[in-house]
């Protein structure tokens, strides 16, 4: 009785909630960040592929902090400073001049989510050996008055970087080297 009370109310609090009309359009600039975000590999298998991609990820300094290879899931994490030296000169010429609180970035999680999944044909059917990878990157940042944002990182170059790396680790991969 207690599990249908908690769907009951699940179910009330869902249908309280409004979602924008434009909430599932897909947009020119949305399909041109999943492109950036997304290779195609073939000739390999989906868990050699998940390996390549967890070398390539500790390569660049993360931490494993989950794998589910059964569905093909990685989550990745590393810590950094965030201080950046504009935004002190700012917050010290803001002291200078009298205004608010000295406020200024202090450090970061930056966190990867990666997916591997089959290549399908036209029928839906899994393609031997071919898989996509996709990949996101966000950071969150902690500010010296503890509060925190959190932002989806878009540059190019470190997608690029990734999946060089990435590319290289398959390669010894299939050689085993």
């Amino acid at each position: 009785m207690k599990t249908y009370s908690i769907f009951i109310m699940t179910l009330l609090v869902a249908g309280c909630v409004q979602i924008p009309k434009d909430a599932f359009v897909v947009t020119p600039d949305l399909l041109k960040q999943r492109q950036i975000e997304t290779r195609r590999y073939d000739g390999i298998k989906e868990e050699d592929l998940l390996v390549a991609c967890s070398n390539a990820l500790q390569d660049l300094g993360f931490n494993l902090d989950n794998s589910e290879t059964k569905l093909g899931v990685l989550t990745a994490s590393k810590q950094r400073d965030a201080i950046n030296g504009g935004e002190i000169a700012m917050v010290i010429l803001l002291a200078v001049l009298g205004g608010g609180p000295a406020v200024y970035s202090k450090d970061q999680t930056i966190r990867v989510s990666l997916v591997v999944r089959p290549v399908t044909d036209s029928n839906g059917k899994a393609m031997v050996s071919s898989e996509f990878v996709r990949v996101t990157f966000q950071r969150i940042v902690r500010k010296s008055d503890n509060s925190t944002y959190t932002e989806t990182i878009s540059n190019e170059k470190l997608f690029q970087d990734f999946f060089e790396r990435v590319s290289k680790s398959v390669f010894l991969e299939a050689q085993k080297i």
